[in-house]
């Protein structure tokens, strides 16, 4: 499976290289995908994995590589992975179109987006019923039983009464663009560049938005319930700044799917599932050697790595179970 990954490979095409690597005690492909789709189900599968996570979480605890008195920024986001078969097919939901398709897997994770700290603290499948209320919700909940949260990150897909409302419900901090409903397209004509319009109303919610230019000078609007003041000179540097943590969810995305994901093109949901949630695993596994080997060596934690997702990958696949 790690070899799959590092190889952005098919299971039947990356069998092949990988007895090379391994002569004995390498499964064919049909083997591997047999195990797979017998698995018991989506929520058997899904619980095996969080349990994985919380082990690597554990690991953190015990290295006190997150301090119990201490707030971190995290940002939520849904990541899709593309489906071109039947629309009425397990867990598929729709998606605009893109790449020949309309149709997509879908998964949400909440990450810590603190720099040398990015974990993925919990993944979940999100299907054609699942609404974004509940996922935020359950993201939310399992994040706060494990850190103390200081400000969530998302994007404009949240931009809405109903998720502003999560947020306020579990007292956090947030800060999302303002897509450009009427109400928002209207004050970035007026409103001059800094500004802070405390009380912006949106159906039965309210909150701050602050308007500011981007530095191509095009004005941008983002939603928040923390107090920006529109005369600080560096208003709208200290807000891209802020922002630009959720950036880390794009980043681990990029790695997980470049360097843990292996291809497939199956239409069965727990091969698809077991695929994902074992490279958000390794992902985890990879941000956690790579601090302790920070620790290890300098007795801090730096914003680079040391050791790269496809060097730790390789080292895993090429070690010998045999060996000493």
């Amino acid at each position: 499976m790690i070899h799959l990954g590092q190889t952005r490979d098919f299971a039947e095409n990356g069998n092949k290289p990988f007895k090379q690597l391994r002569p004995c005690g390498c499964p064919d492909a049909d083997t591997l995908l047999y195990h797979l789709k017998n698995y018991q189900g989506p929520k058997h599968l899904h619980k095996m994995f969080t349990m994985l996570f919380e082990i690597v979480w554990q690991m953190t605890r015990q290295a006190n590589i997150f301090d119990i008195h201490k707030r971190y920024d995290v940002a939520i986001d849904f990541t899709e992975w593309y489906f071109y078969g039947d629309r009425a097919a397990s867990m598929v939901v729709g998606k605009e179109p893109d790449r020949g398709t309309s149709k997509c897997y879908k998964f949400a994770t909440i990450n810590i987006v603190e720099a040398g700290k990015r974990f993925t603290l919990l993944a979940l499948p999100v299907g054609p019923f699942d609404n974004k209320e509940q996922i935020l919700t359950k993201l939310l909940r399992y994040a706060q039983q494990r850190i103390t949260i200081r400000r969530v990150y998302v994007d404009h897909g949240f931009f809405d009464s109903n998720a502003i409302k999560v947020f306020e419900r579990f007292h956090l901090k947030y800060l999302m663009p303002a897509t450009q409903i009427s109400t928002v397209k209207k004050m970035l004509e007026i409103a001059p560049s800094p500004s802070v319009i405390t009380d912006f109303k949106m159906k039965d919610i309210t909150f701050n938005l602050v308007i500011v230019e981007d530095e191509n000078g095009d004005k941008r609007a983002f939603a928040t319930n923390e107090e920006y003041n529109e005369s600080d000179v560096n208003l709208a540097e200290r807000l891209f700044l802020q922002y630009g943590k959720r950036w880390g969810v794009e980043t681990s995305y990029r790695i997980k799917k470049h360097s843990y994901l292996p291809k497939t093109t199956s239409k069965n949901y727990l091969i698809r599932l077991f695929y994902f949630m074992f490279s958000v695993f390794l992902y985890n596994l990879w941000i956690l050697a790579d601090i302790l080997i920070w620790l290890s060596l300098f007795g801090w934690v730096g914003d680079d790595h040391l050791v790269t997702s496809k060097l730790f990958g390789t080292m895993l696949y090429t070690i010998d179970p045999g060996g000493e």
